[in-house]
């Protein structure tokens, strides 16, 4: 399709990732038309700029987590908390938490403060309880239920890769089918028979529910794409809300935003010359 072939300038995404610092403004950058983005590639950009900031400076809040237990025992708010030292309301609890249990620091499972800020009522102080459940509601970008739409969008995403393929008769095995089979390696979907797009075999497809920018490809091309090209050659990665144009710069990755119309099943003399699949 003609929006597939458009990914956003370099530059339009530096001026997004230093403007979109709330949802606020991912409206209104919307609908800048000579910025070229969508509310929800706006939206994936600023919070992958928080989540990148939040990661910097949770090392420097938990080193201060006694003073600011303190000031929350001393009567001030988490939010308004939260607010002062620019830290995520969810992020700022779970500091307070940590402290307050002495609960093991990033620790995940019934030995981290997950458990209880996804269920606030197991805090056994009131008062606690209560400001953690305010901070959790507040927050826009963590949080269980921030989490859990993320999750949601990513599975429609999946589905709708998955009936873009079967509407168009593309056999594929899925990552559930793969993962049965006992492959280490799951992309979304895995092509038995290879499919040609813009002249390149592509061997694969993954799905990301998400904006391309430039350092969370490089996470998914070293913890996902490099494994994936190893194991089955060349693919296609989905980034329904648009990329950088700076990260398109592989050989073995073909970056879309959208199915491409002008695909087509490789023939059976192609094939003669495809890798081989894994047994």
């Amino acid at each position: 399709s003609e929006r597939a072939c458009m990914p956003c300038t370099h530059a339009a995404y530096l001026r997004a990732a230093a403007e979109c610092r709330t949802p606020c403004d991912a409206v209104a950058l919307a609908a800048d038309p000579s910025l070229g983005l969508s509310y929800e590639a706006l939206l994936s950009i600023c919070a992958a700029r928080l989540v990148a900031a939040t990661k910097a400076s949770m090392g420097r809040h938990r080193a201060k987590a006694a003073a600011i237990t303190q000031r929350y025992e001393g009567g001030a708010h988490l939010v308004a908390i939260a607010s002062e030292l620019d830290l995520p309301p969810t992020m700022l609890a779970r500091v307070v938490l940590e402290e307050r249990y002495s609960l093991r620091k990033g620790a995940k499972g019934r030995h981290g403060a997950g458990a209880l800020l996804r269920s606030p009522s197991l805090i056994d102080d009131p008062r606690l309880r209560s400001e953690v459940a305010a901070a959790v509601a507040s927050d826009a970008a963590y949080g269980p239920a921030v989490d859990a739409a993320r999750r949601l969008t990513g599975l429609q995403q999946e589905l709708v890769l998955s009936q873009e393929l079967r509407a168009r008769g593309i056999p594929f095995l899925s990552e559930e089918q793969l993962r049965e089979r006992g492959e280490a390696k799951t992309p979304d979907a895995l092509l038995p028979v290879p499919l040609l797009v813009r002249g390149r075999q592509v061997h694969w497809v993954d799905s990301k529910a998400t904006f391309g920018d430039p350092a969370s490809h490089a996470e998914y091309a070293a913890t996902q794409f490099a494994s994936y090209v190893n194991r089955y050659a060349s693919g296609l990665v989905l980034y329904w809300f648009g990329f950088d144009e700076a990260i398109d710069d592989s050989d073995d990755l073909v970056l879309l935003d959208a199915f491409p119309d002008d695909c087509e099943l490789m023939s059976h003399c192609a094939l003669l010359t495809a890798p081989a699949l894994a047994r």
